[in-house]
């Protein structure tokens, strides 16, 4: 059930008009030229973790708080702008990427990024996975399942709030990424993909790729560098993964972003 009468309140820190200003703005842009300008209006955004939360319950932070972002949180925004002509429009995008079709509460919540937040998001048609189209042979997979309840800020969640209980994700490498650097496309989601362990998780972060001139920069929310949205350039940013210890990083998981009402889904990445 598709509760919009929930929609009817407004959880914004900021001043509505805003982003409805802004939305107005782009209405004649194209899908990147949206990424790119509501991304650079986030630069310098401060990075808070669970910045957002239902508005009441458990995690009574805002729904939609423009004020701060976690990495999550600033991709949907940016996700939800090129999907959206309108507030109205932004509040149901970020409905369902964020709880689908389900009433807004912290249990509905898509917590975790790999059985619940991209699934939900590819099944909405939002995102698009073209790691296998950019790194062609190069790519490799991992397979991870989740067949156990899991917690989240100390609350338990339950398996059947799960997208899916089993995935096989495809990645590029840290080391074989030098050579399909330039096959990335501009304005791609990079998702950071680790070895498996204990955690119920093996996405740790994602960002924006943008492109200044001849260089690539990941322009992300930085919980370690700045604590807030910023970029860097994406050469460097790839070459700190190989020197994760503590948990190794597999390599990168690339997509794109999609204008549902625009079908542009079969764009060639050749």
């Amino acid at each position: 059930m598709f509760f919009l009468h929930v929609l009817s309140i407004l959880f914004f820190s900021v001043d509505i008009n805003s982003l409805s200003e802004l939305l107005n703005q782009s209405t004649t842009l194209s899908t990147n030229q949206k990424i790119e300008f509501i991304s650079e209006k986030l630069l310098g955004t401060p990075f808070k973790e669970s910045s957002i939360g239902e508005g009441k319950g458990i995690d009574s932070d805002p729904v939609i708080n423009l004020d701060y972002v976690d990495c999550v949180s600033f991709v949907e925004y940016i996700i939800s702008f090129v999907n959206s002509k309108n507030k109205s429009d932004f509040e149901k995008n970020i409905r369902f990427l964020r709880y689908a079709d389900r009433e807004i509460s912290f249990e509905n919540r898509m917590h975790l990024p790999d059985f619940q937040w991209f699934p939900n998001a590819q099944n909405y048609g939002y995102i698009e996975d073209i790691t296998a189209l950019v790194g062609k042979r190069i790519v490799k997979k991992i397979k991870k399942s989740q067949k156990n309840p899991f917690y989240i800020n100390g609350q338990k969640i339950d398996t059947s709030k799960l997208i899916v209980n089993s995935i096989e994700i495809e990645y590029i490498p840290p080391e074989d990424i030098e050579g399909i650097y330039n096959s990335i496309p501009p304005y791609s989601i990079i998702r950071i993909i680790r070895e498996d362990s204990f955690r119920p998780y093996i996405t740790t972060h994602m960002g924006i790729v943008i492109q200044k001139g001849k260089t690539k920069y990941l322009r992300h929310a930085s919980r370690h560098f700045k604590q807030q949205v910023m970029d860097i350039p994406l050469s460097i940013y790839i070459s700190t993964l190989s020197k994760y210890e503590n948990w190794k990083a597999l390599g990168i998981a690339i997509y794109k972003i999609n204008d549902i009402n625009k079908k542009k889904a079969n764009e060639s990445y050749q």
